[in-house]
C-alpha cells in the first residue's frame, strides 16, 4: 500500500526550498484540508520549563516543583522536599511512566538549597524528544517512612529547535527538515495499515506509537552520543525504544548511503516524495517491531526483520525480482533459513550491491505463505502460536501441516530456485573422510584441563552459532568425525549438549 500525496503543488514548492537548502519550519501551525481536516503545528525551539503545583502527602511536603527538559541530556526534575518533623529523608526516587504504561525510575540526588532534590532521567542521553511521562517521587525516610507525590505531566521537548507536530488516531508524529506534508504521508500510510496490523497480530496496541523523524545526515545520533558522527554511509534509518511506544528514524537522503551505493535497484531519480513514502514505510516498519514487543514475539532474525517489512507500506523495488536476480549473480548459491539462518543485514551488501537480504528474504517468505496457504488468517495463526512461547517451527506446521523445511522448499521453487542444498540440512554431508590422526565414532574423549570451556558449533565450522559449551576434564562422545579440507570436524555429545567441534579444540592445552 502506498500513501497517495494531494499536495504536489506545496511539496514542489517545499522540495525547491529544500533544494536551495532553506529548511526554516513556519512560525505559526499550518491547516490543510484533504477529506478532513489534517493540522500541522509547530512546537519546540523555545525552553518551556513548568512549576507544578505544591503537594502535601501525609506530612511531607514538596514545593518549588519543576521540571525542565535539557534534551538531548535528559528530563530535569527538581523539589523541595520537606519532611515532617522527625522525621529524616533517606532515600528519593523519581518514578515516570510512558504512554505504554511502562514505567522507569532515577535515583534523586540532593541539590544545593536545603531540602531540594533532583532527578534528571536519560542524562546520559537515550531518548528523543516529544516523549511524554507521568512522573512523581518517591521518599523513603531512615525509619521506614514512606510516601508519594501526586504524578505530574511533562514533556520532554526540543528547545534549540522548532518540530512539526501532526496527529492522527493512528500515530502522533513529530518531524523537522522535511515539508509540512511529511506528516500526512505518515499518517495515511498508518491508517491504510491498520486492518493489516490487526489481521496478522489479532490486536490493535494498547497505545497510540510515537513517531520521530529526523532529517537526513547526523541529526539523529544526538540522542544516543553525539550528532558529530554521522553513520549515514552505513545506511541506518530506523529503530524504536520498546518501553516507551515509539520509532525513531531519519529520512533516506537522495543520494544512496556509501554502503548500498552501487545497488542495483537504487531508484534512478530519487525524489522529495520517494523520500517520504519511504520515511512513512519506514514508521510502518518499526511500529511492527512494537507489535511484536507487546506479544512477545523473537524468533531467528531473518524472521524479526522480515515480519516488520512484511507491514512495510512502500515497495522500493520487487523484492521477488531482486532475490531470483541475486540467486543468478551467485550461480545458484541462494541462501537458506536452515542452521544459522542467511546473512545478509542492514550493513551487509550482497553481490547486486544491495543491503538488507534476511529482509527481504523473510518478508518474501511471508508473503509467499499469505498468498499460498490461506491469506492472513494462517499468518495470524502463526503470530498466535508464536506469542505462546513456542517455536517458528512449531507455528508453522500449527498453521500450514507443514515444516519449515517442507515450506522453505516450495518457496524456492516459487522463485526458481534450488531445493536447501544438502550440506545446510546436515553440515556433515560438506565434509570429507577424517585424516590421520583422528577420533572415531562411538569413542570416548575427555576435554584438555585447559582453557575452561570449549564452544560447541552448530554448524563444522567457526564462524557458526555456538550456543553451547563443553567443560575442562568432561568428557564426550564422538558422533560423526569428517574432514573440512584443513581440519578434521567432530559431532559430538558433552552431557547432552551436541554440536560441532574441531580437532585443535580437543587436543587444546
Amino acid at each position: 500500500m502506498r500513501s497517495t500525496l494531494k499536495y504536489t503543488a506545496v511539496i514542489a514548492a517545499l522540495a525547491l526550498a529544500l533544494i536551495a537548502g532553506d529548511l526554516a519550519v513556519p512560525a505559526a501551525p499550518v491547516r490543510a484540508q484533504d477529506d478532513g481536516d489534517y493540522v500541522v503545528t509547530v512546537v519546540g525551539g523555545k525552553d518551556e520549563p513548568q512549576t507544578y503545583d505544591d503537594q502535601t502527602v501525609d506530612g511531607f511536603t514538596f514545593t518549588d516543583f519543576t521540571y525542565q527538559s535539557l534534551y538531548p541530556q535528559g528530563m530535569e526534575f527538581r523539589a523541595i522536599i520537606t519532611p515532617p518533623e522527625g522525621v529524616t529523608i533517606n532515600q528519593v526516587t523519581l518514578f515516570y511512566t510512558f504512554a505504554t504504561g511502562k514505567t522507569g525510575r532515577k535515583q534523586a540526588r540532593p541539590g544545593d538549597a536545603p531540602n531540594e532534590w533532583i532527578a534528571t532521567p536519560y542524562d546520559g542521553r537515550g531518548l528523543p524528544p516529544w516523549h511524554e511521562v507521568d512522573a512523581y517521587w518517591g521518599v523513603r525516610g531512615m525509619d521506614g517512612e514512606s510516601v508519594d507525590s501526586e504524578p505530574v505531566h511533562a514533556m520532554y521537548y526540543d528547545a534549540q529547535r522548532e518540530w512539526y507536530r501532526a496527529e492522527s488516531d493512528d500515530v502522533l508524529v513529530y518531524w523537522y527538515g522535511m515539508p509540512e506534508e511529511l506528516g500526512k504521508v505518515v499518517i495515511d500510510a498508518m491508517a491504510a495499515n491498520r486492518d493489516t496490523y490487526l489481521a496478522g497480530f489479532g490486536i490493535l496496541l494498547p497505545y497510540r506509537p510515537l513517531s520521530v523523524i529526523f532529517p537526513p545526515g547526523a541529526d539523529w545520533t544526538e540522542y544516543r552520543g553525539s550528532s558529530d558522527i554521522d553513520d549515514t554511509d552505513f545506511g541506518f534509518t530506523g529503530t524504536i525504544i520498546s518501553q516507551a511506544g515509539s520509532t525513531i528514524q531519519r529520512v533516506r537522503p537522495l543520494e544512496p548511503a556509501t554502503i548500498r551505493q552501487d545497488c542495483a535497484w537504487n531508484p534512478e531519480n530519487p525524489t522529495v516524495e520517494f523520500q517520504m513514502n519511504q520515511a512513512a514505510s519506514t514508521t510502518a516498519h518499526e511500529v511492527a517491531h512494537l507489535y511484536q514487543g507487546e506479544l512477545g514475539i523473537g524468533g531467528p532474525s531473518w524472521w524479526v526483520e522480515g515480519q516488520a517489512m512484511f507491514f512495510e507500506t512502500f515497495e522500493e523495488y520487487p523484492v521477488n525480482e531482486r532475490l531470483r536476480a541475486l540467486a543468478d549473480l551467485r550461480g545458484g548459491d541462494f541462501p537458506s533459513f536452515q542452521g544459522d539462518g542467511p546473512g545478509g543485514g542492514a550493513v551487509t551488501a550482497q553481490e547486486d550491491g544491495c543491503t538488507h537480504l534476511i529482509y527481504d528474504m523473510g518478508s518474501s517468505f511471508m508473503r509467499w505463505i499469505v498468498d499460498t496457504y490461506g491469506g492472513m488468517e494462517t499468518y495470524h495463526a502463526i503470530v498466535e502460536t508464536m506469542s505462546q512461547a513456542r517455536t517458528l517451527d512449531d507455528a508453522l506446521v500449527a498453521a500450514t501441516g507443514k515444516t519449515l523445511i517442507e515450506l522453505e522448499n516450495e518457496w524456492r521453487a516459487f522463485l526458481g530456485v534450488g531445493p536447501i542444498p544438502a550440506e545446510i540440512l546436515d553440515p556433515a554431508a560438506a565434509l570429507g573422510d577424517p585424516v590421520e590422526p583422528f577420533y572415531a565414532e562411538g569413542e570416548t574423549v575427555t576435554m584438555p584441563a585447559s582453557p575452561f570451556s570449549q564452544s560447541i558449533y552448530n554448524a563444522p565450522r567457526t564462524n557458526s552459532i555456538a550456543d553451547a559449551a563443553c567443560f575442562a576434564n568432561t568428557p564426550l562422545t564422538i558422533l560423526r568425525a569428517g574432514n573440512d579440507g584443513a581440519v578434521n570436524w567432530y559431532e559430538v555429545d558433552c552431557m547432552g549438549m551436541q554440536g560441532w567441534m574441531n580437532q585443535g579444540q580437543l587436543n587444546a592445552q
